[in-house]
């Protein structure tokens, strides 16, 4: 007879193949952008846009879609259908036909298929939790298989392309997605525990708390649409966790569409330097998935994410000063990739394990689409606008923009949550 525990592996086992074909997938396809097809900085920000626009136009169908097929069934066709993107990019590449509309409409599909992924992986984790408490070392164990993924990655794209180009990455990636289909498969099978049925909890006293997230008529779909967003609006911690994020995700945005370039092409630290980056982010990340569990048990989530916003802002000002001292780049981007990617391992692990506990299971689908719309909604128009202005008006805006926003961010969530902090 086989471990209650069985679920929760097969769900890691595949996450983490996931990530890893991912990983390698997104980082080609950048890299391919930057130092082969040459797009400019207004270029990337469109391809950035459109991989990310899924998230303002889809997030919600797609997550009224496993509220209503099942998040194992999404989560299956979703592994599937990254595979049979990766084959078509790898054959366009392999023939000489990858080209930068071809890339666009690679990225703009691939989207569509990450938002139904990531929604079926968060909403198939409390399902193979064993109790309430499980729920949150799940989450975190996806995180850890997330970074334990990420730590290689980015080091082999990094040197598999500057010593034989895209060719070997692609293919790689697409057999670590394929691995990750095999144990989502099992997950289809397997039979869910008898308590995974995960109880809805009283995390806050807070009045406003939602009394009734139970999911309307799905016949109904503007109803059923906005219901998502009404779980968030009722709850305060999670309306301000929300929001927090969207304003960091929409800095980071508008200056993720130059720090690629920043790094490959004005400082030109190379893509060996590149992949390394993201390989210490990923170990950096790894250390702080086993740290977040007890942070988020001995820290109220409202000061946890409050620390988490002003190391933010503080964070996004190390790339604007790597620009202005090169000499100094490569140390001040190896210490903003370890502080970024404590931060958000921390924050993100204890805001999706708050979401799990905080919301009716059976509507868990339709608020992490609503949360997804809002912080990532207004991503795809943040990154197209840092390209735009990184080409019209030079890098150093957009990469001071970002800390900006993090600071009203920060200051906002303060201030929104101060009532009832504790």
């Amino acid at each position: 007879m086989r471990s209650p525990r069985w679920p929760s592996r097969l769900l890691l086992a595949s996450n983490a193949s996931d990530a890893a074909g991912s990983n390698l997938f997104d980082l080609a396809l950048t890299m391919v952008a930057i130092t082969v097809l040459g797009l400019s900085a207004t270029e990337l920000g469109i391809l950035n846009a459109l991989g990310m626009i899924s998230f303002l136009l889809l997030a919600v169908p797609l997550g009224m879609l496993v509220d209503r097929v099942g998040a194992r069934n999404v989560l299956l066709v979703s592994l599937i259908s990254k595979v049979v993107i990766v084959a078509a990019t790898l054959a366009l590449y392999a023939a000489g036909l990858l080209t930068t509309i071809g890339m666009m409409v690679i990225a703009t599909v691939m989207g569509v298929v990450v938002v139904a992924t990531e929604n079926a992986q968060t909403t198939t984790a409390p399902s193979v939790a064993l109790d309430r408490d499980d729920t949150l070392q799940v989450v975190a164990r996806m995180a850890s298989a997330d970074r334990i993924a990420g730590i290689v990655s980015p080091a082999i794209a990094g040197f598999l392309i500057a010593l034989y180009g895209g060719l070997p990455v692609f293919g790689l990636a697409g057999a670590l997605l394929i691995l990750a289909v095999l144990p989502a498969l099992g997950l289809i099978r397997s039979k869910t525990a008898a308590n995974a049925a995960t109880p809805k909890t009283e995390p806050t006293s807070e009045k406003d708390e939602a009394a009734d997230d139970s999911p309307p008529n799905p016949d109904r779909f503007l109803v059923a649409a906005a219901h998502g967003f009404a779980i968030i609006w009722r709850n305060r911690t999670l309306r301000a966790i929300t929001f927090l994020i969207a304003a960091g995700n929409i800095g980071l945005a508008i200056a993720d569409s130059t720090l690629s370039i920043v790094i490959l092409r004005t400082l030109d630290l190379g893509v060996e330097f590149f992949g390394i980056l993201g390989t210490i982010a990923a170990l950096s990340g790894l250390l702080a998935s086993f740290i977040a569990p007890k942070l988020s048990r001995s820290v109220p989530v409202k000061r946890l994410f409050a620390g988490g916003a002003i190391s933010q802002t503080v964070v996004a000002t190390l790339p604007l000063l790597a620009l202005l001292i090169p000499a100094a780049a490569h140390v001040i981007f190896i210490v903003f990739e370890v502080l970024w990617a404590v931060t958000l391992t921390v924050t993100n692990i204890a805001g999706s394990a708050y979401t799990a506990a905080a919301v009716n299971p059976q509507s868990l689908g339709r608020a992490s689409a609503a949360s997804r719309t809002i912080t990532m909604g207004s991503v795809p128009i943040a990154a197209l606008a840092g390209g735009i202005l990184a080409d019209t008006v030079g890098m150093p805006v957009p990469l001071s923009i970002w800390p900006a926003l993090t600071l009203v961010a920060a200051v906002s969530f303060i201030v929104l949550t101060k009532s009832d902090a504790g």
